[in-house]
């Protein structure tokens, strides 16, 4: 089964990116935000390129990591949420006068 490759650039560097799930718009998108933060990290003082890499790679894995924090504290959130509501449903039914 042919895989799908994307070609990106990255400081003027080709790399072929199997694509597993991102479209071409999707990986350019991801390639120019890594150019753009290895060239800030340059702005700020010389640095070799790998170092600039490796950096970008932990911000960017920073990010994420942090982003998957966050979603699942909503998700716990939401489950106490929907908790609270089955405990009131299940008072209220136990509460409400049976029909005979």
């Amino acid at each position: 089964m042919p895989k799908d490759i994307v070609q990106v650039k990255i400081k003027r560097i080709a790399l072929d990116i199997e694509a597993n799930g991102l479209g071409m718009v999707e990986l350019t998108d991801l390639a120019d935000s890594v150019e753009k933060y290895m060239l800030q990290l340059q702005e700020e003082g010389e640095i070799d390129t790998l170092k600039q890499a490796l950096m970008a790679a932990l911000h960017f894995a920073a990010l994420h990591y942090l982003q998957s924090q966050n979603e699942g504290g909503k998700r716990k959130e939401e489950e106490s949420r929907v908790d609270d509501l089955i405990i009131k449903l299940k008072s209220a039914l136990d509460a409400a006068p049976k029909a005979s």
